[in-house]
């Protein structure tokens, strides 16, 4: 017997031997391994410094551990302790438990040439040739549960090689005090990031498996938008950013159906000024948006308020390309590339895509300009507006909006705009007052040459609208206030859209205060493919202007409260000796309207029947000498006056004397 327990204690003394010794040199020779058959497991060198194993406790430890690139110089992963303890004998119950997972120190290297990144190989490494197996859909009944999760001062830094453009997150950390996967424990943690140029992030959340039930928050603090500026370089040409970007946000919901998330909290940008290589493409002071509720899936947008404070924003307009061209770097791609162009417009959005819902309960501007400026004309225009304010109550684009919008135009001048109508369908229904009050008419010079060839050099304008669009029918009246208005000669080096008398029509409706008053109505189809507002504009008063000018009689006198019809026509019967009362009072009239205006001449001709004898047509030249002379008595300058005997008429037609009139005026 003694000798059996002998052997029984030498059987166990050895095999106690063996896992001591197992356990000793566990570690060095999986040290070894790893670092001579790197690339036998990962497809990279790989090279560790420390390596600690307990096969009793589940719990290993790496140390400096180096995952090279390609070139087996240069280090693309690097991390000082990787700390991992498990609970073995919950495998037993299928239960995978790790009581914690330390990662230290994680420092990655990714680079981008053309399309490719530097850990390619490695997913070319592990990917196989051998079809996929069919997804099992059976539940499994294994349950994964990892407590105390670190990552510690990570960092991360990307560049593209081919555009050289770079970022670097230089501390992230990573807190998890409890995941699992398969039971009915809530999960939580937290991550915070601190950013290269100023910036961090902090986000805290849970996760109800037992619902599989997710909710997260989010703080972004002094978050500087240049950390963004090599993903915004990709589409936009911007070479600046400066300002910064704070959120805090709520979201929750099932993580199966995660468009269906409730989404609310606050956003903020302060200071911002993007530049390119033109200056200053927009700036502003702050903006604050307030959400109460985004839901994606319903492509809905619920925001309690928008404000925003010191927008400053410049538009320029060339023949071939404007600033949003300059700014997007896939216009210009377009641009050199037409059938690729036409593709994406032609690209239909799918047929389950939803119509936005957005609804803005209060939306404020405040002390704002934009400039526009346009080098499509013979002269350039540069229009600033200044100090915008607008004021929104319950935007909804399904819905009647009513916006109240005020502002400083060049020279003193002041706009002021109150809007209702429907943004979805806005041919349906529109309703706009516009009142513009004080304008420097210089400032709309170069719109004057273009159209006119002729150039504004004085005058304060005004102007009153209201303008209505109902289902596609647009009703639009003006009120056009003009004080002191001059207009120079006509340019000889610019061919002009409309062929307006604009000097002469001017001169001619101003009353004797130098007063204009134009009430100027337009209407038209908004779906028919020739509609265009502005032409319809200077249409409208195109025909106004040609009108006066080529009537200056009937014009003035009817700014001097005369009848216009009865200068129009002297009606005198062919056997009438002299003039009747009424002829006189009629010349009277004409009169008063040669001397209210020395440019005005004043063409009478005499309209009879073909004279039967010299005596006959005696009468009717001494007819015209009468005129001529009471003409002159009434004080008008022979130069103003031209009377003279014209064709003979037809039988029926009527005699007398045909006033015609024209201004005398070097455009």
């Amino acid at each position: 017997m003694k000798r059996v327990w002998k052997i029984v204690l030498w059987v166990v003394g050895i095999l106690l031997g063996i896992i001591i010794l197992a356990t000793l040199i566990v570690s060095p020779v999986a040290k070894s391994y790893i670092n001579k058959h790197g690339e036998e497991l990962v497809g990279r060198k790989v090279n560790v410094e420390g390596l600690r194993i307990n096969v009793y406790t589940g719990h290993v430890a790496v140390h400096g551990l180096s995952l090279y690139e390609d070139n087996g110089t240069d280090v693309f992963a690097s991390f000082d302790t990787l700390d991992v303890k498990a609970s073995l004998l919950k495998l037993i119950g299928h239960t995978v438990q790790l009581k914690h997972i330390t990662l230290a120190g994680l420092n990655v290297n990714v680079l981008k040439n053309k399309e490719t990144f530097n850990f390619q190989s490695i997913i070319d490494h592990f990917a196989s040739d051998e079809p996929e197996p069919e997804e099992d859909t059976t539940p499994s009944d294994w349950v994964i549960k990892f407590y105390n999760i670190r990552l510690s001062h990570a960092q991360i830094r990307y560049r593209d090689m081919a555009d050289n453009k770079q970022w670097h997150l230089p501390d992230i950390n990573l807190r998890v005090p409890g995941f699992v996967l398969g039971g009915e424990e809530q999960s939580e943690g937290g991550l915070n990031i601190g950013f290269s140029d100023g910036g961090h992030l902090n986000i805290d959340g849970s996760y109800d498996s037992k619902h599989n039930a997710y909710s997260l928050v989010a703080h972004l603090e002094k978050f500087a938008l240049k950390n963004i500026q090599p993903l915004v370089t990709d589409f936009m040409k911007i070479n600046q950013m400066d300002g910064t970007f704070e959120a805090n946000l709520k979201a929750e919901g099932d993580i199966g159906e995660i468009l269906k998330s409730r989404i609310g909290g606050t956003l903020a940008l302060k200071g911002v000024d993007l530049k390119n290589g033109n200056g200053s493409v927009a700036s502003l002071t702050s903006l604050k948006v307030a959400v109460n509720n985004i839901n994606l899936d319903a492509n809905s947008y619920d925001i309690q308020s928008i404000t925003l404070d010191g927008l400053s924003a410049k538009y320029e307009q060339w023949n071939d390309h404007s600033t949003i061209d300059d700014l997007l770097v896939g216009n210009a791609e377009s641009a050199e590339n037409p059938e690729s162009a036409e593709n994406i417009e032609n690209t239909e959005a799918p047929d389950n895509s939803k119509p936005m819902k957005l609804k803005v309960g209060q939306l404020t501007v405040t002390n704002s300009n934009i400039t526009y400026d346009d080098h499509t004309l013979p002269d350039e225009f540069h229009f600033p507006v200044t100090g915008i304010n607008i004021e929104v109550t319950d935007l909804n684009t399904n819905g009647d909006n009513n916006a109240r919008l005020r502002a400083g135009l060049p020279g003193g001048g002041h706009l002021m705009v109150n809007w209702k109508g429907n943004i979805d369908n806005w041919k349906e229904r529109q309703n706009l007052f516009l009142s513009i009050k004080g304008l420097d008419m210089k400032q709309l010079s170069p719109w004057t040459v273009a159209y006119t060839g002729q150039p504004v050099e004085d005058g304060v304008f005004g102007l009153t609208t209201r303008l209505q669009i109902t289902n596609s029918q647009l009703d639009n009246q003006n009120k056009i206030d003009i004080y002191k208005a001059r207009v120079g000669s006509r340019r000889k080096d610019v061919e002009p859209e409309m062929k307006i008398p604009l000097k002469t029509a001017l001169y001619i409706l101003r009353d004797k205060d130098d007063k204009i008053l134009i009430d100027m109505p337009i209407k038209g189809n908004v779906d028919s493919p020739e509609f265009s507002y502005m032409k319809l504009v200077w249409k409208t008063l195109g025909n106004l202007l040609v009108k006066v000018a080529t009537s200056p009689v009937r014009a003035l006198g009817n700014a001097l409260g005369m009848g216009s019809e009865s200068l129009d026509f002297i009606a005198i019967e062919p056997n009438q000796r002299g003039l009747t009362s009424e002829n006189y009072h009629t010349l009277g009239d004409l009169a008063a309207v040669a001397k209210s205006d020395s440019l005005v001449v004043i063409t009478l001709e005499q309209r009879m029947p073909a004279p039967k004898n010299d005596t006959v047509a005696q009468g009717y030249e001494f007819r015209n000498e009468i005129v001529r002379r009471y003409l002159a008595e009434q004080g008008v300058p022979e130069s103003q006056v031209i009377v003279t005997t014209g064709e003979p008429v037809e039988e029926g037609e009527q005699t007398g004397y045909s006033i015609l009139s024209e201004m005398k005026m070097d455009d």
